[in-house]
């Protein structure tokens, strides 16, 4: 008993605390106290050894069973956890000198370098567990000395390069490509070279890693070095090699492709390898959107490349400064045919971008301004003008057209004749024949001078005769646009394409009315007309036709800053309601199918020989697939009744799943679709707000590009008669090619290409002068911006701590006496002695090196004559050392060269700041903002550099005490 009660009491004790809460614990009866009791002594009295196995377990169940509550306690679920992808440790010794590389202990680093040498004892190409190599570790931390001397033990290099490359560390990668690796038996073993342990894919050289990072400086020095880049395969090759590749792993294919056209579309790189930077551009960024449309699980890294080289583009026509270099970048043309006598001065770098689509080189200020003078050119400070005298010399201009248009016929190089091949002038006469002929059809339509309203074949009034030349000029202007861009480019202009409907619809108006008036003579009532009488087609598309010519005016508006983004949004807007009318028209199709197989049964006769929902009783709305899709179409607008759903036989069945068809069509093409597309336009709108400058500015240079061009001159109708200009041309044209005679002009058009020739060759030089102007330009503002945007980051005072950890180990050794390259190791070596020199002995306290004092006066030189950013951090250049000693003075002017060549290279965001480019002094002048920076690191220094000073006397202090007590070390060689 004694037994069973201290049992009983440990495993009370052991139950959980919350077993014992006021709310779960509940009292139990004797019964059950007894039953419990017995059940327990009978497991304790089994065996000994058992109970004591089972005795936690067994009080814990039946503890459990007396209070009737279940044991979910937190402490016993748990989820043992191991490393299941360990990798080999390493020993003390790698991890010291991975250490010393991590701190930039140079000493410590070279004696373990020299150590593995010798004993073997540790593997100089051990990697940490993040898996980097020292040489990694180095190049992370910017240590080019350390860099070096790895180098120079000829540590395994690896994907150094790349690492180099993506950390922007410039004298990293100028070691690695100056670094002969080595041959025979130090070569690395392939089995390391598994691009599976790598950190980059197989695709991944180091001039597509450069271009990524777009680093001018490393790019530059790839490319000196002649490297290529792979050349992609059109955006729809079937080649072999294409086909074979998605076959075997596709995913690798199309990020093979990504990352080469990343690399192309680098901006340093297209600066620095093409000699036509803006073709290049051009052609790369449409490139890049069509490779958009088809690789779409890609879609938005191709687009914003697509963007990246607009961008370019644009930024680099911005360091153009003068009239002259704008006129030479946008007048060049690459495709120069000698044998033609073509213009110069047609901006076809401007035409070659809307082509192209280049939205932000177009809209490019500078761009503008010489569009906007050549616009002008007759009109010097036409914007600085009123309104009101605007208006009255449109107007006057406008009402002269004829008179202009007559006196080009006659004299087209007079004066007069010149003035209307002014762009503005030009466009102003169009802009009035077009109207006089939209006045023309008003007069047509309110029937001021018709035909007899039963008349079969009517002939042509006076009014059609008048508007009869209109349409011929319009015809005619087309068929020598279509002519002169090609039928490619003619129809991807929609206005092309509307002006082709309308001149058509014109056609089949006056075929039909030719028809009519031969076939059908004498008059008849109109009512007994057949439905597809020629008079009444021709009607028909003549209305259809004044609607486009009065729609056509929205074209003009582009010209005008008000009126131009509504008429762009209006053509957004166009486009989405032809992509909601495709899922419109699916839905119509489906509840149209539906009812009229539930109604077709249905059909009657109509009332008052009305048949029809356009009756004043609307009937048979379902009865056939053609009305129930036109009775669909105008419930939308609420013309349609819901009696319509009923049927004459009273089946309440089937009118009421035809009234319910019938409201869930209009739920969802009214709720749903119908705000669907409210949503997409305002969707475009918005689009086109935002970016409101750009689309205006370049649908507006479209429009001035088309009086730009030397043909087209005279509005309809006078463009239709034959100037004493086009019979000269045909005449000549004529002679050339049918009288021609090549045995005396053979001399001529050599001389001719001759001059053509050199003429070619000086434009060329021309444009390539100021390219280069351009690029050093840009190259200066891509800096200047880079260094402007990277401010001071938490990665800048890892470098800086890192310097100063270098510094650090390097005062250490001059404050023992001994060379730089040659101090005291800190690595732990168990088991083995290192060399060690003792310790000069001091002459005199002032031979010691002031350390602060010479940061600090360092930092002072730097602040009156520095004018780089703040976390490019200077090394104590001159040490000051106290006067009082002539003797400390003259040894001290023995170390300075030492110390000077322990100086390490800056980092790289001094390579960014001082290296790269030669800058004016007043682009080198920091902000405020860095300033304050610069201020805050010089703080930084100077406390961190007092602790060392501290270190250093207590260390010495330390040092010389144990000499006393001890005596001299002594040198211990293995």
């Amino acid at each position: 008993m004694m037994l069973t009660s201290c049992c009983c009491s440990t495993s009370y004790n052991r139950l959980p605390p919350r077993c014992f809460s006021a709310q779960t614990r509940t009292k139990p009866s004797v019964e059950q106290r007894e039953h419990a009791l017995l059940y327990y002594q009978y497991f304790i009295g089994a065996t000994s050894r058992t109970a004591s196995l089972l005795l936690p377990q067994t009080a814990a169940a039946m503890s459990q069973l007396y209070y009737k509550k279940a044991d979910n306690s937190s402490y016993r679920d748990r989820i043992p956890l191991r490393i299941v992808r360990a990798e080999s440790e390493l020993s003390p010794m790698e991890r010291a000198y991975l250490g010393a590389v991590e701190k930039g202990d140079y000493a410590s680093v070279k004696q373990a370098l020299e150590e593995a040498e010798i004993y073997f004892r540790i593997n100089i190409n051990c990697v940490d567990p993040l898996g980097r190599t020292a040489l990694l570790i180095a190049i992370e931390n910017e240590n080019l000395e350390i860099i070096e001397l790895l180098l120079s033990y000829n540590v395994y290099v690896g994907d150094a390069l790349l690492h180099a490359i993506r950390k922007e560390v410039v004298g990293a990668v100028e070691l690695l490509l100056n670094h002969k690796k080595p041959r025979g038996e130090k070569q690395v073993p392939p089995i390391l070279l598994d691009k599976q342990f790598s950190d980059f894919t197989p695709d991944i050289t180091p001039i597509i890693l450069a271009a990524h990072t777009n680093n001018y400086q490393i790019i530059k020095l790839l490319v000196q070095r002649g490297v290529s880049i792979p050349q992609p395969h059109a955006v729809r090759c079937n080649c072999v090699e294409c086909v074979s590749s998605v076959d075997v792993d596709g995913l690798r294919h199309s990020r093979s492709r990504l990352n080469i056209y990343k690399a192309l579309a680098s901006p340093s790189l297209i600066a620095l390898s093409s000699e036509d930077p803006f073709l290049t551009a051009f052609q790369l960024s449409w490139e890049l959107r069509e490779l958009s449309t088809v690789e779409n699980e890609f879609k938005s890294e191709y687009e914003e490349l697509s963007h990246m080289c607009k961008q370019f583009a644009k930024d680099l026509l911005d360091q153009t400064r003068s009239s002259k270099e704008l006129e030479i970048i946008l007048n060049y043309r690459d495709d120069i045919n000698p044998l033609l006598d073509e213009n110069t001065n047609d901006l076809a770098r401007v035409k070659l971008a809307i082509k192209y689509s280049q939205k932000e080189f177009v809209a490019q200020p500078n761009c503008q301004q010489l569009l906007a003078s050549r616009w002008y050119d007759e009109f010097p400070g036409w914007r600085r003008r009123h309104w009101a005298g605007k208006l009255i010399t449109c107007v006057f201009i406008g009402l002269l057209f004829p008179l202009l248009s007559i006196l080009y016929l006659i004299t087209p190089k007079s004066r007069y004749g010149l003035f209307i091949r002014k762009p503005f002038v030009k466009f102003i006469c169009h802009t009035a024949s077009y109207l006089t002929f939209l006045f023309l059809l008003f007069l047509a339509s309110q029937h001021i001078a018709s035909a007899p309203p039963n008349c079969q074949g009517p002939a042509p009034t006076a009014v059609e005769w008048v508007i009869l030349p209109w349409v011929l000029g319009f015809i005619w202007t087309e068929i020598k646009q279509m002519w002169d861009s090609g039928f490619q480019d003619y129809i991807e202009d929609w206005w092309n394409l509307m002006d082709f409907i309308m001149n058509s619809l014109y056609l089949a108006t006056i075929s039909l009315k030719i028809v009519a008036y031969v076939k059908y003579h004498g008059p008849k009532e109109r009512s007994s007309w057949e439905m597809w009488h020629p008079t009444l087609v021709a009607e028909a598309l003549f209305a259809i036709a004044n609607i486009f010519s009065s729609l056509r005016l929205i074209c003009l508006f582009t010209a005008n800053s008000h009126l131009g983004p509504l008429q762009i949004s209006l053509g957004r807007m166009l486009l989405d309601i032809l992509k909601f009318l495709f899922i419109y028209c699916l839905v119509l199709l489906a509840f149209a199918n539906g009812l009229n197989q539930l109604y077709f049964y249905y059909e009657t006769q109509g009332s008052l020989n009305c048949k029809g929902i356009r009756c004043l009783q609307q009937n048979n709305a379902f009865t056939t697939l053609f009305e129930t899709v036109q009775s669909l179409f105008w419930s939308i607008f609420g013309l349609i009744s819901l009696h319509v759903t009923n049927v004459d036989p009273k089946h309440e069945f089937t009118e009421f799943v035809g009234s319910t068809m019938f409201g869930t069509y209009n739920v969802i093409s009214l709720v749903v679709l119908l705000n669907m597309l409210i949503a997409m336009m305002n969707n475009s709108y918005q689009h086109i707000a935002d970016h409101a400058d750009i689309e205006w500015k370049f649908a507006r240079t479209k429009l001035w590009m088309s009086y730009f061009e030397e043909g087209g001159t005279l509005p309809s109708p006078f463009n239709i008669l034959p100037s004493p200009k086009s019979v000269f041309y045909l005449f000549k044209w004529i002679k050339t090619h049918l009288f021609k005679r090549p045995s005396r002009n053979r001399c001529k058009c050599f001389e001719m290409l001759g001059r053509r020739a050199a003429e070619n060759v000086r434009l060329s030089h021309e444009y390539q002068n100021v390219l280069k102007n351009l690029m050093k330009r840009y190259v200066a503002a891509m800096i200047r911006d880079a260094k402007t945007a990277e401010g001071l980051t938490e990665e800048n005072f890892k470098e800086l701590k890192q310097d100063i950890s270098s510094f650090r180990y390097e005062v250490l050794g001059m404050m023992r006496g001994k060379s730089p390259g040659w101090s005291s190791s800190t690595l732990a070596y168990p088991g083995n002695s290192f060399k060690y020199s003792p310790k000069l002995p001091i002459e005199d306290p002032q031979q010691k090196l002031y350390v602060f004092d010479a940061f600090s006066a360092t930092l002072q030189r730097g602040a009156a004559n520095s004018s780089s950013s703040a976390c490019t951090s200077r090394r104590a250049n001159s040490l000051v050392v106290p006067p009082s000693s002539e003797t400390a003075q003259r040894e001290l002017s023995k170390d300075v060269p030492v110390v000077g060549a322990l100086q390490r290279q800056s980092r790289r965001l001094s390579h960014k700041c001082d290296e790269i480019h030669s800058l004016p002094e007043e682009d080198k002048l920091g902000s405020g903002e860095q300033n304050k920076d610069k201020c805050h690191t010089d703080k930084v220094i100077v406390d961190v550099l007092k602790k060392v000073e501290r270190d250093v006397q207590e260390a010495d202090r330390t040092e010389h005490t144990q000499e006393v007590k001890n005596g001299p070390r002594i040198e211990y060689k293995n």
